[in-house]
């Protein structure tokens, strides 16, 4: 992976990635994963998407290749939102579509908050806009990384999810994250609240959820939705609150029609 610095102290790992013509300027898609994920968790994604658009695939600060910030980094959807920022204008990305899953849609609901001119469409898929209680911190403080993603992978990934995925997001992806950062974004999401940001993201946003998620349910989504001035929400089935990751070609089809949907209007 490649790496840039996006600030003093903060560095970022990516994957970028163009498989269409050499000879033309695709527009950029950018995607930003879930807590103590990092740029994997968006594998099945890219073939459905690199062969249009040139797809940059940032790991966070201190998540999957990316090294701990030096000094003191708190992990809050405002602080990542500031280096997602920093990490566009490094990469001299002016305007992009910027997909995100969980607490990656958090932070680009943050974002896009202060920064719709940046984006020209806004994908979500299954992403908080409120907390969630402190158990997830206690159990990763109790049990460490590993033994927290094992003990909620199957409410995280659903009963649809085979057992050789609910051990590789286990044993290779979230098991595998630094602790530092896997506890201070989870402990720094129990007070957050994006409702009254909402409003002002302008981007042209796509929110995709589940019939039985257990993140929140189908009424909540579609009237966070209604707070956005252009919003829609596609509803797939299922009980998963991650359907990016249960059900990647569905959801990438979807947001594919959407991104080139937003183009062709705009």
């Amino acid at each position: 992976m490649a790496e840039v610095e996006v600030r003093r102290g903060v560095r970022m790992a990516y994957e970028d990635h163009w498989f269409g013509p050499m000879w033309t300027t695709p527009s950029t898609v950018v995607m930003l994963h879930g807590n103590s994920e990092s740029s994997k968790a968006w594998n099945p994604w890219v073939p459905h998407l690199a062969g249009r658009y040139r797809v940059v695939r940032p790991d966070m600060p201190g998540f999957g290749a990316s090294p701990l910030p030096e000094g003191k980094y708190g992990w809050t959807a405002s602080e990542l939102a500031v280096d997602l920022l920093n990490f566009l204008n490094a990469m001299r990305i002016e305007r992009c579509h910027l997909i995100a899953a969980k607490i990656g849609g958090s932070v680009a609901m943050h974002f896009a908050s202060d920064h719709s001119d940046r984006l020209v469409s806004l994908t979500l898929c299954g992403s908080p806009i409120r907390g969630g209680g402190p158990t997830n911190a206690e159990l990763i403080r109790t049990k460490g990384v590993r033994g927290w993603a094992a003990e909620t992978m199957r409410s995280r990934l659903g009963s649809a999810a085979s057992e050789a995925q609910l051990r590789w997001w286990t044993d290779e992806l979230m098991g595998k994250s630094k602790e530092q950062a896997s506890l201070a974004t989870t402990a720094s999401r129990i007070e957050m609240d994006l409702e009254a940001r909402l409003p002002r993201i302008t981007a042209p946003t796509l929110m995709l959820t589940t019939t039985e998620s257990g993140l929140q349910s189908v009424a909540e989504v579609k009237r966070f939705a209604a707070l956005l001035p252009d919003a829609r929400v596609i509803v797939l089935p299922g009980d998963s609150f991650h359907i990016a990751a249960v059900a990647p070609d569905e959801c990438a089809r979807h947001t594919l029609e959407f991104i080139v949907s937003q183009e062709r209007s705009g």
